[in-house]
């Protein structure tokens, strides 16, 4: 017992080890396990998801013909053409009232000429004008066949446009696309239990790794199931938790015999004369420490220059001194331009050497008396005394953005750095220290708005600027608090007809005194400051409400457009912030159309792929706003449910005179036909404008040429005009 109490610590150790070993290492292993689960469900998800995608595409492709192509059964005379573009179209059909099937393509004359009783039995419960999807049952030959129906009850002659779809392989072209190589999947109808489509070899994970969704169709439920083989479950799981399995055995094995070996020895006399040595030791750091924390109060650690403390510090004393001589005093404030690019590329400690090597080169311009001091991150500052005139700091100011122009090596890196400068001088004599650094710091702002790598010199012009920008963001608070914005209407029209077939909204503030506050001055400051969010909640709402007023007067072929900006994806709630306007108004979802930069695009996150696919599943369309003037992709041409491109108006207003922009417009306007999706011009102000993008095949514009921004009741008095059509020109 008293061998065991010498080594109490070690068998603790070594417990304490073992115990924290196998609870990390069963925690990673679950939390592997829980990973692999959202794969496979993420997996199965995006199938599910990419079999939605193609059934809507054949729905919506296929109400489209029926709208557009031939009436009665000579529509499937356009059979080859229709399933040359729809090719998992297996049998296109006209069946009439009474379920005689009058016409198919391909034409087989042994075929059955009478529609089943179970189609039938669906027939009689369709409306006109609205697509269905259902089982094919015995018109099928396989089971997971499905059959599109278009009714035609209203108009002669009076049918049924039907198409056979081969939903086997469209599932077979699905799967050889999407899924991972080693992915096991079944979907079975789920009534009955039938397997309707297998792609697995191996059975033996199912049970436990399966993953599985339902698949609502039109009376039927299809049961999708994912499991992964042994193979590929073997590639998925990670190898961490058998690491630290090994290591954790090895760090207590280590640990325990470390304390072991310290529980012979003579603890006790050691403990003595560390006590002592860390007494000396405890002594001479505090004393280092004093000398180090007095040293830092005026400088930087890392560079070894001055810092803010003491830059405020030599300013205060340097405006006593000259303010009797009036001499000029001068304050440089220099920032890297893109220097967190530096970091987040190479790593800190290559921006860090990147700083000393800044601060150097810095150090060697000598100007008049001066200061040279780092304020923090990568910002520095010149204080430069004994000046005659506003130029000599203006020269030197070229001089720092010259030597700061020639490439740095660190470390074997050749990293290139630009400054932008803000310079403020004594004007007065009786400015303080931390004024002149406040207006350096204003003069930088303003540099690096104006394009970076220059310099600017604060004025009282730039004050008065930013103040009125200041004030403005406040009056713009106080105008959406007391409801002093409204929403204008510009009308989208058929330029063949020139009827208006859709309105974008566009908010706008008038003051009291009636005159009118441009969006171009008001918006980015929204934009900046977070008031963008409930200006377009309230664009959104007032829309919503305006286009029930006009479904109520009649006008219910009307589309609506409505910006969103990229800030509000930063809610958490925006999709359920758009259903509620719609709901609340009213008004059917797919007259609703949101308009989004490329810049939300581009950005891709998650949160905006999951938004623009919950927009489409309730029905409301996406268009890209100002298209082409942005880092233009067609990726996500591809990738996300965009419905319609707006071209945007820098490319309409030369034409048709510019070649380049007549070549661009061109280009767009093929690209949009070719993805059968719908092309709006904006800006349309000429004739000559309206002919060309009409001779192209856009149709759709909007712009001066045809009407200005309207409020809600003189764009009313527009939609009334003589047959709906919009005058010749409205001012």
């Amino acid at each position: 017992m008293r061998k065991l109490r010498k080594h109490r610590e070690a068998i603790i150790a070594g417990l304490t080890g073992v115990v924290m070993t196998l609870l990390l290492t069963f925690s990673l292993r679950y939390a592997d396990n829980y990973s692999i689960r959202d794969q496979l469900d993420a997996e199965l998800y995006a199938l599910q998801l990419e079999v939605r995608r193609e059934l809507q595409s054949h729905m919506f492709g296929f109400t489209w013909i029926s709208r557009q192509g031939l009436n009665g059964p000579a529509w499937v005379d356009e059979g080859e053409t229709v399933t040359s573009y729809y090719r998992q179209f297996r049998t296109l059909y006209w069946f009439t009232p009474e379920g005689e099937i009058s016409a198919r393509y391909p034409d087989m004359p042994t075929a059955a000429s009478q529609v089943p009783q179970d189609i039938m039995f669906w027939l009689h419960k369709f409306n006109h004008g609205v697509r269905y999807l259902i089982s094919a049952d015995s018109m099928g030959e396989h089971p997971a066949d499905l059959l599109l129906i278009v009714p035609q009850l209203e108009r002669e002659p009076r049918g049924y446009y039907a198409g056979l779809l081969d939903t086997n392989r469209l599932l077979h072209l699905i799967i050889g696309r999407h899924i991972t190589e080693g992915s096991q999947f079944r979907v079975i109808r789920q009534s009955d239990g039938g397997i309707l489509f297998n792609y697995a070899s191996d059975d033996s994970l199912r049970t436990q790794w399966g993953s599985d969704r339902v698949f609502q169709l039109f009376g039927e439920s299809w049961h999708m199931e994912l499991w992964p083989s042994p193979t590929r479950l073997q590639q998925m799981r990670n190898k961490l938790p058998l690491l630290v399995l090994i290591s954790g055995s090895l760090v207590t094995t280590l640990l325990t015999f470390v304390l072991y070996l310290l529980g012979v020895s003579r603890v006790r006399e050691r403990m003595l004369e560390e006590a002592n040595r860390e007494l000396y030791d405890e002594i001479e750091e505090r004393e280092k420490i004093e000398k180090r924390v007095a040293y830092l109060a005026e400088h930087d650690s890392l560079t070894g220059l001055a810092n803010r403390n003491a830059v405020i510090a030599h300013l205060k004393s340097e405006i006593l001194r000259l303010r009797e001589q009036r001499e000029l005093i001068g304050v440089l404030l220099i920032d890297l331009d893109h220097f967190k690019e530096v970091n987040d590329t190479l790593g800190h400690n290559i921006g860090d050497a990147l700083l000393k090597q800044v601060a150097a080169r810095l150090s060697e311009l000598h100007v008049g008396r001066s200061l040279l001091a780092r304020l923090g991150g990568d910002e520095f500052a010149i204080l430069v005394s004994d000046l005659q005139e506003q130029k000599d700091l203006e020269d030197f100011a070229d001089e720092v953005i010259a030597a700061l122009d020639t490439a740095f090596h660190v470390e074997g890196y050749e990293i290139f750095v630009t400054g932008s400068i803000g310079i403020s001088l004594t004007q007065t004599g009786e400015e303080d220290a931390e004024e002149l650094v406040r207006h350096a710091d204003t003069a930088l702002y303003r540099a690096k708005d104006k394009g970076r790598n220059i310099w600017h010199v604060y004025s009282q012009e730039l004050h008065d600027e930013l103040s009125d920008r200041l004030d403005l963001s406040k009056k713009l608070r106080y105008a959406i608090e007391q409801n002093k914005l409204t929403v204008y209407y510009q009308p989208q029209v058929d330029m063949t007809t020139r009827k208006v077939i859709g309105v974008e909204a566009l908010v706008r503030w008038i003051e009291d005194d009636g005159s009118m506050i441009g969006p171009d001055r008001f918006i980015p400051i929204a934009e900046d400051s977070g008031l963008i969010i409930p200006i377009s909640e309230f664009v959104l709402q007032t829309a919503c409400r305006q286009l029930a007023r006009w479904r109520d007067l009649g006008f219910n072929d009307l589309r609506m457009s409505v910006n969103i900006s990229g800030r509000l994806f930063q809610l958490p709630d925006l999709t359920e912030q758009i259903l509620f306007a719609v709901k609340s108004a009213g008004i059917p979802t797919a007259y609703l159309e949101l308009e989004l930069t490329e810049q939300v695009l581009i950005e891709n996150s998650s949160s905006h792929t999951q938004f623009m696919h919950d927009m489409r599943d309730n029905g409301i369309t996406l268009a890209i706003d100002d298209f082409g003037v942005g880092y233009s992709s067609l990726s996500y041409l591809k990738h996300f449910p965009i419905n319609a491109l707006k071209i945007d108006r820098s490319f309409v207003k030369d034409l048709p005179d510019d070649k380049d922009d007549a070549t661009i417009t061109q280009t767009i306007v093929s690209l949009a036909r070719n993805l059968d999706i719908g092309i709006v011009a904006e800006g349309v102000e000429t004739q000559e404008q309206a002919e060309f993008l009409i001779e192209r095949g856009c149709t759709i514009g909007q712009g001066f040429y045809y009407s200005r921004p309207l409020p809600a009741d003189e764009l009313t008095q527009l939609l009334t005009q003589p047959d709906g059509a919009i005058p010749v020109k409205i001012n």
